[in-house]
Order: structure tokens, then C-alpha cells, then sequence
């Protein structure tokens, strides 16, 4: 059995609200961007707007976190030209396609699943961004003491990726089943008998 996908604007409406979630106060990486790339991953047909969607979200909270909420932490420009946010940035790249696979079967136990290959992403490639600009040798000595600084963080990041995806996923289920006028045809196939 094939699952309704909602329209565009219904997910696209809960990707900005996810980015707003992100400007308030919060626990440490305890943020809705993983679950806007899964969301995005598995809703929006367009594979190269589903790629596009997260890296927005990213980047617009990354500005106005930067700009105007911690504008003493670091300057936009040192921030985007950091080697180490390039990761940060591939990260959720790589979560948008963990999303594609949704596609198939949105269920409970495959949006866990995600959640934690999520947290898994960012906790290496982010930390391994960390590694290539902090003080600690630039050997396997120091790549893993910057990951034992980051272990944690991944607690915090593992529970907002879990939270939040199951939040939108119930969501935006609950808005199509409520209101089916606000699906479109299912992803896979979609015409012909099967």
C-alpha cells in the first residue's frame, strides 16, 4: 500500500517553522534540521529541491544565528569560510538522501532508524570539521580526542533528531488524513496496473 505525499506548501510551511525552532533557545545540536532534511528527503518529488530545501534551512539559521543572535561568536564570513562547516554542510546533504529512502515506507521504526544515521552524519563529519581547525594534533591521536569532546553532544543531537522527526512525520500525516485534499499522487508509481 502506497502513502499519500502532502503537497509542497504543506511541507515547505513546516521546514520554515522547523527553521524558526532553531533561532530559540535550545539544548546543544538538540535542533529540527535533521528531520527538515528526512522530511524533505521523503516529501518533495523534486530531488534537487529536496536537496535544496535543508541546505537553505541551514544556511538562513546559520546567518541569522551568526548575524544577530551570536554576532560576538565569530563574523559570517569566518564562519562560511571555516574548512570545518563544509562538513557541517555535507552532513545534512547526506541526511537529505537518508530521506529519499523514506520514500518507500514512512514508519516508526525507519524514521528511528534515520534519525540515528542522522546523528551518526553529523556527529563524525561535524567533529571531524572540528578536528581540522581546533588546537589538538593533526594525527589519529587528536581526531579521536576531538571526538571524545563531541560524545556529549550527540545525546542532545540523537534526541533532537528523534523528537523533531517524529513530530513533522506525524504531522504532516495527520494533516493528509484529516484533510485529503491536501495529498497528491503517492511517490513510486503512478500509473498503469500493478
Amino acid at each position: 500500500m502506497k502513502t499519500s505525499t502532502p503537497k509542497l506548501f504543506i511541507v515547505l510551511a513546516i521546514v520554515i517553522t522547523a527553521t524558526v525552532f532553531r533561532l530559540l533557545p535550545h539544548w546543544p545540536n538538540f535542533t529540527p534540521l535533521a528531520a527538515i532534511a528526512l522530511l524533505s528527503g521523503a516529501y518533495i518529488r523534486d530531488k534537487k529541491l529536496a536537496l535544496l530545501v535543508p541546505m537553505l534551512a541551514l544556511f538562513v539559521s546559520d546567518l541569522v544565528t551568526i548575524q544577530w543572535l551570536n554576532p560576538e561568536w565569530l563574523s559570517v564570513s569566518e564562519f562560511f569560510t571555516s574548512p570545518g562547516t563544509i562538513f557541517i554542510y555535507a552532513g545534512f546533504f547526506l541526511m537529505t538522501f537518508i530521506g529519499f529512502g523514506l520514500r518507500k515506507s514512512v514508519k516508526a521504526k525507519n524514521i528511528a532508524g534515520s534519525a540515528l544515521a542522522c546523528a551518526l552524519i553529523f556527529f563524525l563529519l561535524s567533529n571531524f570539521g572540528v578536528w581540522l581547525i581546533n588546537d589538538l594534533p593533526k594525527d589519529m591521536a587528536g581526531l579521536l580526542a576531538t571526538y571524545a569532546r563531541g560524545i556529549p553532544f550527540f545525546g542532545y543531537d540523537l534526541a533532537g533528531n528523534l523528537f523533531y522527526s517524529f513530530v513533522s512525520f506525524a504531522l504532516v500525516s495527520y494533516l493528509v488524513k484529516t484533510w485529503p485534499q491536501l495529498a497528491v499522487q503517492p511517490l513510486g508509481r503512478t500509473s498503469g496496473r500493478g
